[in-house]
């Protein structure tokens, strides 16, 4: 892939990083509640489950170039109506609302960036593996200097990150609309692309293959959320630190996701990939039980937390590498998005139930249980299906690139 597109990448998942850091910290400042947190996080999400199938279809239809520029405008809009939102010093309950509606858009606009990227890897890569590997070096390493960013400017306050953030979306998206790197949909023999919904779901339906990566997803993306979403709340409650701290969790996740995509090409040459694949999920069941005996302990659970990213990172590239060869490249930004769709709409779920259950004793315990239970299976089952049968590339044509 071209390194312009790839900076533009790690330019908007920087920023997107950095809004993942600071919202929750900024709702959870004015609130000091996981309540009111798991509110806000379930917000965060609802949004994604109606837009993301109509994000990718998007794609699909008119492109790569104007749903990303039309997603960095919103998104810059929406960090700048944020800030005015601010300056009027709203009450926990309109802060809540604005850092989960904020996030949501936040969370639509970082899957629209990954979804792109995944379709121009499908038109115009010659190595599908090594650049699905790049895909998810760039999205752990935006996990580090997002984070870090928001960590050492902390002091500058929330509006000031706010504006950051939004002059890097408006940088992207200037650069998306002149460049003239950015492929174009177009194939030799261009193929109807159906509306979102029914044809996509049948197709992922249709493959135990697909289907079992969902399963997968869930389980992880669950884990996931409850520690975004819960993290805060036991660095100031269990840990007795400053709540910026909550930046060390995803700065030392995308540390270690960076070094698992740098010893991905190694072991990938030295492994069968589902062996691979095995050993991934095996890495990050084990991490994710050990860390709900650690949330004491803040060395021990970001040292854990990097364990699973780093295993996840090798199950992503796994899982991302099936569906690129699996489905047609000009369904591929729908099928993508509604399985996007399918994996976080256990998100909002995971929001309500720190809602509802997450001050009682031991609730958070339970629930990353459960989200590990799910996971276990879903390996399971990808494991099962990917064995038996080697997964072919079934894209269809060649790309012409322009305008």
């Amino acid at each position: 892939m071209n390194r312009s597109l790839s900076l533009l990448l790690l330019l908007v998942l920087s920023a997107d990083a950095l809004l993942v850091f600071l919202l929750p910290v900024m709702v959870y400042a004015h609130t000091e509640s996981l309540a009111w947190s798991g509110l806000a996080y379930a917000m965060t999400w609802l949004p994604r489950i109606v837009v993301t199938p109509l994000v990718g279809n998007a794609i699909d239809r008119w492109g790569v170039r104007k749903v990303s520029v039309l997603s960095d405008v919103l998104k810059w809009a929406g960090c700048l109506c944020v800030v005015l939102m601010l300056r009027a010093q709203p009450g926990p309950l309109t802060v809540t609302v604005l850092g989960g509606l904020l996030s949501g858009l936040v969370a639509i606009g970082n899957a629209q960036s990954l979804i792109a990227y995944e379709k121009m890897i499908a038109l115009v890569s010659r190595d599908v593996d090594r650049d699905v590997n790049l895909l998810c070096r760039i999205d752990q390493l935006a996990m580090v200097t997002g984070p870090l960013c928001g960590f050492l400017c902390y002091g500058a306050g929330v509006e000031a990150l706010l504006l950051l953030a939004a002059a890097l979306y408006a940088t992207n998206a200037l650069c998306y609309a002149r460049s003239r790197m950015i492929p174009d949909n177009r194939c030799a023999v261009a193929p109807e692309v159906d509306g979102p919904g029914p044809g996509n779901l049948r197709l992922i339906l249709a493959s135990p293959l697909l289907l079992s990566t969902v399963i997968l997803s869930i389980g992880n993306n669950a884990f996931d959320g409850l520690v975004e979403a819960g993290a805060v709340s036991l660095i100031d409650r269990a840990m007795g630190l400053p709540i910026e701290y909550f930046a060390f969790v995803d700065v030392c996740a995308g540390i270690c996701g960076v070094a698992a995509t740098v010893l991905y090409p190694r072991l990938s040459a030295a492994l069968p990939p589902v062996r691979l694949f095995t050993a991934a999920a095996s890495l990050t069941i084990t991490a994710s039980a050990l860390m709900i005996l650690s949330q004491a302990y803040l060395p021990g659970f970001l040292v854990l937390y990097a364990l699973n990213i780093a295993g996840r990172v090798w199950m992503i590239n796994f899982c991302r590498g099936l569906r690129i060869r699996l489905v047609p490249v000009e369904r591929l930004a729908g099928v993508s998005s509604l399985m996007v769709l399918m994996n976080q709409g256990v998100l909002p779920v995971v929001g309500m139930a720190l809602y509802l259950f997450g001050e009682q004793t031991r609730s958070l315990s339970v629930l990353l249980l459960a989200a590990i239970g799910v996971g276990v299976l879903g390996a399971w089952r990808v494991r099962a299906h990917a064995g038996p049968r080697p997964v072919t590339d079934s894209r269809p044509c060649m790309p012409v690139d322009g305008r």
